[in-house]
């Protein structure tokens, strides 16, 4: 086994190239743990499951304010590239007549669980120029659930609260 000459200039040490030190093995162990565990970060991160609210959701709106009348709407979402598009689908009765209506939604977002969208909706009688309400839409998603309230803004006032729940329905 030969020995390896060292020479030290100012504090630092040269070894020849090739020789067997302490610090070239610290240095071949440390690159395979580093990437190893990047590696491994990179699997754990890839299994977290990202909340996706695309599809068709029955939703159902009580209010805070007044008994029980449970209405039912479909919500039907879609998260394309982080944007948040989709529409709401309602039944009214006018006259006896039972109407099916569509809106879409607007300023649809997602940060994380929470899921927020607008839309506005001509009133029942609409009089003069009167712009329709806007319906705010805030909820938290768990799974195939979403949970949040709603409000209106209409002519500058607010309305009561309501609150709305909304179960994933399987495709």
């Amino acid at each position: 086994m030969a020995v390896a000459q060292l020479w030290t200039l100012g504090g630092i040490e040269f070894v020849p190239r090739g020789t067997k030190t302490k610090t070239n093995q610290m240095k071949k162990l440390i690159v395979p743990v580093l990437v190893g565990l990047l590696a491994f970060a990179g699997l754990i991160s890839a299994e977290e499951p990202t909340i996706n609210p695309t599809g068709t959701w029955k939703l159902t709106i009580t209010s805070t304010n007044t008994p029980p009348r449970p209405t039912m709407e479909t919500l039907k979402l879609k998260l394309s590239g982080g944007t948040l598009t989709g529409t709401l689908s309602y039944t009214t009765i006018q006259n006896g007549q039972s109407r099916v209506g569509e809106l879409p939604i607007t300023e649809g977002k997602l940060q994380g669980s929470e899921i927020s969208f607008n839309f506005t909706h001509p009133p029942a009688s609409k009089t003069g120029n009167a712009p329709d309400p806007t319906y705010s839409y805030n909820g938290k998603i768990n799974g195939d659930t979403i949970k949040g309230t709603l409000s209106m803004e209409w002519m500058g006032g607010h309305f009561p609260m309501k609150v709305w729940q909304a179960e994933r329905l399987k495709e």
